[in-house]
């Protein structure tokens, strides 16, 4: 961008954010109105159940000021957060894959003003580093092999396919001793997706595994999931799918559903998306429905809630999706996408809500959390600094 263009922006990052805190003078409106009017295309649309009169006239201005300025973002406005949309519209300026982020708090918090600090940017995840080991303890490592046949255990060949898929194929006959292997994808890398022998397709979060047979036979199919991971399970008839994760058991005969079990989280949840499970724990029987979440304290307790089914699954779609996530929660989804250490000066507050895809660096994450006016970051290699304002 050429400097008077640059110096321009500049200039009018200055206003939008007294537009955003309602501080614009009568003049300055006049003066952002007039730019963004000269030689411009008529506005992206902006449904008129999101806001009306002056709220409307401004989002418009908001909009066809990202446009001028040639700025991609995914404009999409999130209808639950109306009545708030100034507090995020500076998000508009920094470009990025981002909806918006907003902070919920009684007082906004004022602008930020201290840049994020880079000594070295993190980007985001590009390809899987996930590794399987095999039954005989060795390892392979997935993205360093050619598709095709890579293994074969028990009359089950191992398959790569085309897209980085892998899949289990020809199991015939029963093993006098089962065969286990483990999906490993560690911190730092891209969700990975494995079908098993049975069927069912099961896809990874960063740092997750999945321990499973190579081959199921008996009455019943058990998979153990560490971390997060989505099953979409194939149904056979008497024999129910069964997968363990930190101490829970979720018991299905075909169904759709997530799993998020980190031991860093303070609950495991169990969303089911179709079909129906029951959860199994300390000899207590728990059935969810479709669009129900099953929240499991370490000490056995068990809430059920129905959440936005679009943030549970953000991850498997390629995004970070927050409505009313608090700060550390935020930062831990991050650490565990970018492989990132954080390390906090001071206690942070506040909820967060908003979109941004996982393709972005870190630093972008990182500056659209800082519009909060709440945190800034510094970031030194794979370590982030998290110090509240």
């Amino acid at each position: 961008m050429p400097g008077q263009q640059r110096e321009d922006l500049a200039y009018y990052q200055q206003l939008i954010r007294k537009l955003m805190e309602g501080t614009i003078t009568d003049a300055e409106r006049a003066q952002l109105e007039d730019w963004y009017n000269t030689g411009m295309e008529d506005p992206v649309h902006i449904p008129a159940s999101f806001v009306s009169g002056e709220e409307a006239h401004e989002a418009r201005l908001l909009e066809r000021i990202r446009n001028k300025a040639g700025i991609s973002t995914r404009a999409r406005i999130v209808p639950w957060r109306r009545r708030s949309w100034r507090a995020a519209a500076a998000i508009l300026l920094i470009g990025g894959a981002a909806t918006f982020f907003l902070f919920n708090q009684r007082n906004p918090p004022a602008p930020a003003t201290t840049p994020t600090t880079i000594a070295q940017d993190v980007k985001a995840p590009r390809s899987t580093r996930a590794t399987i080991t095999l039954g005989d303890g060795s390892q392979l490592v997935l993205d360093s092999l050619a598709n095709g046949t890579m293994a074969t255990q028990s009359n089950t060949r191992l398959v790569k396919l085309d897209g980085g898929e892998i899949a289990y194929n020809g199991s015939t006959g029963e093993s006098a001793t089962p065969v286990f292997n483990t999906l490993n994808n560690p911190r730092g890398s891209q969700v990975v997706s494995i079908t098993l022998s049975d069927g069912t397709r099961v896809w990874l979060n960063a740092g997750s595994s999945l321990t499973y047979p190579v081959a199921f036979h008996g009455r019943q199919r058990n998979v153990e999931l560490k971390g997060e991971g989505y099953f979409e399970v194939a149904k056979k008839a008497g024999q129910r799918f069964v997968v363990t994760a930190r101490g829970t058991q979720t018991e299905v005969l075909g169904t759709h559903f997530n799993i998020n079990a980190y031991t860093e989280e303070s609950v495991t949840n169990i969303t089911l998306l179709e079909g129906a499970v029951q959860l199994q724990l300390s000899g207590n029987t728990h059935p969810l429905q479709p669009g129900e979440q099953a929240s499991v304290t370490p000490a056995g307790n068990i809430t059920t809630t129905r959440p936005d089914l679009d943030q549970v699954m953000a991850w498997k779609k390629g995004d970070f999706y927050f409505t009313g996530t608090d700060i550390e929660t935020v930062m831990r989804q991050a650490a565990r996408w970018y492989d990132l250490e954080v390390e906090y000066r001071g206690k942070v507050t506040g909820t967060l809500s908003g979109d941004v895809s996982r393709s972005v660096n870190a630093s972008e994450l990182f500056q659209m959390l800082e519009l909060t006016g709440r945190v800034s970051f510094e970031i030194e290699g794979r370590k982030v600094i998290v110090i509240p304002k």
